[in-house]
């Protein structure tokens, strides 16, 4: 506990002693006809109902019993049921098709399990179904009694037909040496050690010796021996026409209980507790327990006239199956209620403890009440209070100071009477009055609507605080005197407003969204942080920054009424879901915590765990409160809760019984028990677990991640199914960490396989690899080929085109040529013909005139002759001009 604490308790324990001291000093001898002597804390229990509204087929419960994991299994009408404390999971034909019957009657607690009997089948409930048995070869014409196990683990099967069959490596055969002298029908076995066991009949209780294979019968037989129950060493046998017989250390049967006296004692549901007790169940209402010979009864109104058939007494636990309500589960309280008739299920509002450790609490509609020890005393407009709804309580000066929405009411402490009224004319802003509270200087503040911030001075002279225009209309609802002697008040739309010295010294806006800003309440922790309860969540300012605590971060609901140091470790809050409790580890962390996507682990206590209603109030002041013992007073909608930290404090003693459950993949269901494998191709899968908790469930916050690596704890909420797909071939480790009340508890952790297919597996990758590079290569080789290809049809195509040109000209050459040719051919023949003739002639004239004496008869002159050759001569000069011009041509041509 925190010192400065644990000192400010004991002063105020001291003080409060004293002062009840003189006070009841002081009124010894007055008129105590207004005080109601009724005890204020008697022990609480809560009972909690499991039926067909909530996860039960239907309510008539046949048979109870839990298994070795701890499950709590319940045979119904309408099939088995299996109850973790949160969670029912239902086991019938339509979702286990291997069941052969719907409804089992009987259950008998073996080392392999909780063995369940039908008309013709017995299945083996251990975690989960483990095994069916077909009964119709030895309960064709019967039905099945009682069963057990011998040393070697062989079922040991009695059927009302009197006889006891064994069934061993799936074969049924009769048990050769259970030959009674008569017939009988078999009722029971209750196993005394390995080898010994008691058989209870229609004729008598038999011992039977299984090593030996000797019977004997122990009582006459006309004793009926209907249920043998108890412990080894305190043997009980129920005979329906007389009573409840003890069989001592000599084999005698005593007389216990006769029904003669208990005559509503239901035989089916006897048991025998720790403290050898015995309990029962009543056919008319409620329960008996018979210690020493002395009966008492118990009677729960919750469950009417519903007879109970079976009962597991665990500690101060009981588990109750009835006929028509289901199960009912009965514990201890965690939170206490007042137990005074004028507080039960009244709407609580504004509670506050005065200097001498009286509980002063108001109410919505019924005054206001002072708890002062074992008494209650009631103020109402009767006795003058100005108005029966409060919303406020406050002390100052020894007078109590009673808020409501039409003023205050002043009650004289010593007198307990309302002595006078404080209104507008008094000088309140707004009759409705939000809060009232004395600070360390012995000012009292009142908060009203309005613009109202006013306070009396130590010396009772009245004040009110000047405020700036835009706060006329502001509400005030919440006040805290901070160790720096500021006060900080809170408001509805307008942030909060530190004051000192009775003057206004700033309005601090806060972030919060128009619908959110409103602040409930105001708390300082131990390193001067303000915590903020708002419409919107838990506000914190540290160093000079805010930080929000919402419903993402773990938070249970938007709205916080109050936040309530615990007195040993952590803070409370209350909201419309109840009071949850933080830890300082986590609360730390909320501070440290870089990353806005945090998640607190918390505890939660709602009506499950005693509050008279999840649903607190809020807009009251004050809205919870610390009194002098350490106890936080919580008021609700019906009623005050007190929760009592020191007594929860630290790991609570039993450890926690975390299971794994199923592997589910598709509507297949696998019982899980070392390492989880998922086959090849699978990639969608779900984990199933189980926190088997009957007490307070609520206790715990559950983290999970897959592999360190895999980043951050992710929060699990209320399911117990963890989903995963996409999860790539290998080996992981899931750990889920457990905290318990805010603390770490136990960190779970299974290995899960994921198994590859061939198409996954590295062999596959070094072939594709493998493939990869070949085809690269292969892809290099064409493109390198196709490419040199290309570039020497590229070259071939040019060449070809290069040749076919030169090709081109050649051939125009050759035409050329050819066409030269051919007119060389003319020229050649213009010559040989053209020429020819005029030279020859020109020849022949020249001979003539060379030898004309010799050729008289010629007929020309030489003259003539010479001129004849003349012009023979131009014309073979012009043909030869024609064919130098055509050889000219020929050559431009080219």
């Amino acid at each position: 506990m925190k010192p400065i604490l644990i000192f400010k308790y004991f002063l105020f324990a001291l003080l409060g002693i004293l002062a009840v001291c003189f006070g009841s000093l002081h009124s010894f001898g007055q008129d105590r006809g207004e005080e109601n002597p009724l005890p204020s804390f008697p022990k609480d229990y809560i009972l909690e109902i499991w039926d067909n509204s909530n996860g039960l087929p239907q309510n008539a419960v046949y048979a109870l019993e839990k298994d070795n994991h701890g499950y709590l299994w319940i045979a119904t009408e309408e099939g088995l049921v299996r109850l973790d404390g949160t969670i029912p999971k239902v086991f019938d034909k339509e979702s286990n098709p291997l069941m052969l019957e719907q409804t089992y009657y009987t259950f008998f607690k073996s080392p392999a399990g909780i063995w369940a009997s039908a008309d013709r089948s017995i299945v083996l409930l251990e975690k989960n179904i483990q095994l069916v048995i077909d009964c119709h070869e030895i309960a064709d014409k019967t039905w099945i009694r009682a069963i057990t196990e011998n040393q070697q683990g062989e079922l040991l099967i009695g059927t009302q037909a009197g006889k006891i069959h064994t069934w061993k490596e799936g074969k049924f055969s009769l048990l050769d040496f259970w030959k009674p002298d008569r017939t009988l029908e078999i009722f029971s076995f209750f196993k005394v050690s390995p080898s010994l066991l008691l058989v209870g009949t229609t004729h008598g209780l038999y011992e039977v010796d299984l090593k030996n294979e000797k019977t004997r019968l122990i009582t006459s037989e006309s004793f009926i021996a209907q249920k043998i129950f108890g412990t080894p060493e305190f043997l009980l046998v129920s005979n329906p026409n007389e009573g409840i017989y003890r069989l001592n250390n000599e084999g005698k049967m005593e007389l216990i209980a006769s029904y003669a006296e208990y005559k509503d004692i239901n035989p089916s549901s006897l048991i025998v507790d720790h403290a050898n007790r015995i309990w029962a169940g009543s056919l008319e209402k409620g329960l008996l327990v018979i210690e020493n010979g002395s009966l008492t009864r118990y009677d729960y109104p919750e469950l009417k006239n519903f007879t109970i058939r079976k009962i597991i007494k665990e500690d101060d636990m009981l588990y109750l199956g009835t006929l028509g309500k289901g199960l009912a589960v009965v514990k201890t309280a965690k939170v206490r209620q007042l137990k005074f008739d004028v507080l039960r299920e009244k709407n609580i509002k504004a509670i506050y403890q005065d200097q001498d450790s009286s509980v002063w609490i108001g109410t919505r509609a019924d005054g206001v009440h002072r708890v002062k020890g074992e008494t209650i005393r009631t103020w109402t407009t009767k006795e003058g209070l100005i108005q029966n709804g409060v919303t406020t309580i406050g002390e100052y000066r020894g007078e109590i100071y009673v808020g409501s929405s039409t003023g205050i009411s002043v009650i004289d402490q010593k007198s307990g009477k309302i002595i006078r009224t404080i209104t507008a004319k008094d000088g309140l802003k707004s009759e409705h009055v939000q809060g009232v509270y004395s600070d360390s200087k012995g000012w009292l503040w009142i908060l009203t609507r309005y613009g109202g911030i006013h306070y009396y001075d130590s010396s009772g002279v009245f004040h009110t605080v000047s405020l700036p225009e835009k706060n006329e209309r502001t509400s005030f609802i919440s006040i805290l005197e901070l160790r720096n002697k500021q006060i900080v008040i809170g408001s509805i739309t307008g942030g909060i407003f530190k004051i000192q010295d009775g003057k206004l010294i700033e309005n601090q806006i806060l972030p919060l969204t128009p619908g959110e800003d409103v602040v409930y309440d105001i708390h300082e922790d131990q390193s001067g942080d303000l915590w903020f309860a708002t419409h919107g969540g838990v506000l914190l300012y540290s160093g000079g920054e805010f930080r929000f605590l919402k419903k993402a971060n773990g938070l249970k609901s938007q709205s916080v009424y109050s936040i309530t140091e615990d007195p040993v470790n952590g803070i409370w809050v209350s909201s419309n879901f109840g009071v949850q409790y933080f830890s300082d580890e986590e609360l730390a962390y909320l501070k440290e915590s870089p990353n806005e996507k945090f998640f607190l682990a918390s505890t939660l206590y709602n009506q499950r765990m005693g509050m008279p209603n999840s649903e607190t109030n809020g807009l009251i002041f004050p809205s919870a409160i610390l009194d002098y013992s350490g106890k936080i007073w919580i008021p609700t909608v019906e009623g005050v809760g007190i929760i009592d930290p020191f007594s929860l404090s630290g790991i609570a003693k039993k450890p926690t019984n975390f299971i794994w459950d199923e592997l589910i993949i598709g509507n297949q269901y696998s019982p899980i028990e070392n390492e989880v494998r998922i086959p090849k191709g699978v990639r969608m899968f779900q984990i199933s677990f189980s926190l088997v908790d009957f007490d307070n469930p609520s206790q715990y916050t559950l983290f999970y991640r897959v592999d360190k690596k895999a980043g951050p704890w992710l929060p699990i909420n209320d399911q117990r199914q963890l989903n995963f797909n996409g999860l790539e071939p290998g080996k992981y480790t899931l750990e889920v960490i457990v905290f318990r009340y805010g603390q770490i508890e136990s960190t779970k952790t299974l290995q899960i396989v994921v198994l590859a297919s061939f198409f996954e597996t590295p062999l596959f990758w070094i072939i594709i690899v493998f493939l990869s590079i070949l085809l690269v290569y292969f892809v290099f080789q064409f493109y390198f080929s196709r490419r040199m290809k290309t570039e020497l049809e590229a070259k071939v195509n040019q060449r070809t085109q290069e040749l076919s040109h030169t090709n081109e000209k050649l051939k125009e050459a050759v035409k050329e040529i050819e066409d030269q040719n051919s007119l060389l051919k003319e020229i050649t023949w213009n010559q040989s013909h053209l020429v020819r003739a005029p030279l020859t002639k020109a020849m022949g004239i020249n001979q003539l005139l060379i030898k004309y004496p010799n050729y008289s008869k010629v007929g020309k002159s030489k003259e003539q002759l010479e001129k004849e050759l003349l012009e023979t001569l131009k014309q073979l000069d012009q043909i030869v001009k024609e064919t130098h011009s055509i050889s000219e041509n020929l050559k431009k041509d080219e």
